[in-house]
């Protein structure tokens, strides 16, 4: 697990106690064929409750070995088909990696409340 990228943006006035935030999240595949390895990238946006203002973001990656990835490619269509409950618990991981970077990272910041809810990993919508 490493962290990518992240930002801080500091609100102008100060929260309430409590506060309820948004959270955005977006993962994202990446394969290396050579290396049998799988990289999901998740990045977490927290907002304040109406969602306009952005507080920060954390985005990060997990690294995964597969054995034997070039099984599930397809190099006509040159998409990787990996089973769907693989898929999903590859999610699962990565998004409770990113709680714990969260967690750590906006530890002793106004985002320390800002804890990532458990999420369900099948919830997500596919983008091609």
């Amino acid at each position: 697990m490493e962290i990518l990228d992240s930002c801080l943006n500091a609100p102008t006035t100060p929260l309430p106690p409590n506060p309820k935030f948004q959270f955005d999240l977006a993962i994202e595949h990446r394969i290396n064929l050579e290396n049998n390895l799988v990289i999901v990238i998740c990045k977490v946006g927290i907002r304040n409750e109406s969602k306009e203002t952005l507080f920060g973001e954390l985005r990060g990656s997990c690294i995964f070995f597969v054995e034997k990835l070039n099984d599930y490619f397809d190099p006509q269509t040159n998409k990787l088909n990996l089973p769907e409950d693989f898929v999903v618990t590859l999610n699962s991981v990565t998004i409770s990696s990113m709680r714990g970077l969260m967690f750590s990272f906006f530890r002793g910041t106004f985002l320390h409340q800002a804890v990532l809810p458990i999420i369900d990993p099948k919830s997500f919508e596919k983008n091609t």
